[in-house]
């Protein structure tokens, strides 16, 4: 029985920011001992708040500005068997863990994926998030997001985040596929259940120009066509087969949202299509 359960936040925000997150963890149904992980990457010095001051609550300051670092800091501190991480700006169902408890209990899983909506609605927070569940290949693993991510860390369970993969990295997003491609080149069960209990603020909130949206999202091409690069060693052919196909699917979506006149979704795509080709031709293994 597992009723044991470790939150990996990592955050670069204030810290009373996280008032409302910290509170959805604490009430979350089915009498769970929950330890939080809260990594902050922050240069500044910051009073504590109350809220924060529990004994479930464990906090480490980082320095590095780099997502991945803070994910790999967080496992390396938690204890618990079953690890989730989560976004500072979601909103969770208050039954969230137990269902992802239930079928942790019910499959023998490696990595568990929840379908992520967008806030206040029943729209996935991307188009790959489909309505069905799936366990997990290289091909449709893009429906998967670390911001409603759970991990069983049984038999010594070793993977890190990629640190030039993800936010504040060299290549700016894939760092949960990169983590699932070499989690599958294991041999690990993952799945994606298409239950959304999860909610994210929509692509655009934050977004007040068409430079940032260009820049935000080619970054995020950037980080996925270097990620085909990366593990082109394993199966070159099939994974320049998923690299062509994911740049086709980008230039679609400039062509659908021309004809549609929506500007962001246009300016979106086209980032993402350029950036994929840089990503792909520029990387360089670092090690």
């Amino acid at each position: 029985m597992i009723k044991q359960v470790d939150v990996i936040i990592p955050t670069n925000k204030n810290l009373i920011k996280l008032k409302n997150l910290i509170y959805q963890i604490n009430r979350q149904k089915g009498n769970f001992k929950i330890n939080i992980f809260l990594i902050h990457q922050t240069l500044t010095s910051e009073r504590m708040p109350s809220f924060l001051i529990q004994k479930n609550i464990h906090y480490e300051k980082i320095i590095i500005q780099n997502l991945s670092n803070a994910k790999n800091q967080g496992l390396k501190l938690s204890k618990s068997r079953i690890v989730t991480i989560l976004d500072d700006d979601i909103i969770i169902s208050d039954n969230y863990f137990a269902e992802a408890i239930k079928i942790f209990m019910k499959e023998k899983l490696d990595i568990l994926f929840f379908r992520i909506n967008k806030f206040k609605s029943n729209i996935p927070l991307t188009i790959n998030m489909k309505n069905y569940d799936q366990n997990i290949n290289y091909k449709n693993s893009n429906c998967c997001l670390s911001s409603a991510m759970w991990i069983n860390k049984k038999n010594k369970f070793k993977i890190k985040f990629d640190i030039n993969f993800g936010l504040g990295a060299k290549y700016g997003s894939a760092d949960e596929t990169d983590f699932i491609f070499r989690a599958l080149g294991l041999k690990k069960q993952i799945r994606y259940i298409s239950k959304s209990l999860v909610y994210h603020p929509w692509e655009f909130d934050d977004l007040k120009s068409s430079t940032s949206i260009y820049k935000k999202f080619f970054s995020y091409g950037v980080g996925q066509g270097a990620l085909y690069k990366k593990h082109l060693k394993k199966n070159r052919m099939y994974f320049l087969y998923l690299f062509f196909f994911s740049i086709i699917k980008s230039l679609i979506g400039v062509i659908v949202y021309s004809f549609m006149l929506k500007k962001k979704n246009l300016i979106k795509y086209s980032a993402m299509f350029f950036g994929k080709i840089s990503g792909f031709k520029k990387y360089k293994r670092i090690v």
